[in-house]
């Protein structure tokens, strides 16, 4: 994997936690994330790089899209930035569509 697919992730996880999406974690839950996510972007074997994806995909499904200052070009990074990196986004979506159906209630 090359390093810019790195790069553009982790940007887009330190735009939306500036952007307060994830702020519904507990302290240890978003400190657990960026420490992962440091792992990930400094991991170089392709099978340790697989095994930390898998352990990145549950905290990359829980940001929060419907903070109000989440904007649709930062959405769009997102899920830009996740495509990139191979990181599958259909359960978040499935994600999305639960929360905002629980939201609506």
């Amino acid at each position: 994997m090359k390093t810019i697919n790195k790069a553009m992730l982790y940007e887009a996880v330190a735009e939306f936690i500036q952007l307060h999406a994830f702020d519904h974690l507990l302290d240890n839950e978003l400190a657990q994330f960026k420490n992962l996510l440091k792992l990930w972007s400094a991991t170089e074997d392709a099978n340790e790089l697989h095994y930390m994806t898998e352990k990145l995909i549950p905290y990359l499904s829980k940001a929060n899209f419907f903070v109000e200052t989440v904007s649709p070009a930062a959405i769009q990074l997102w899920f830009y930035a996740l495509s990139y990196n191979n990181i599958p986004i259909g359960n978040m979506m499935q994600d999305v569509s639960t929360n905002n159906e629980l939201s609506t209630y």
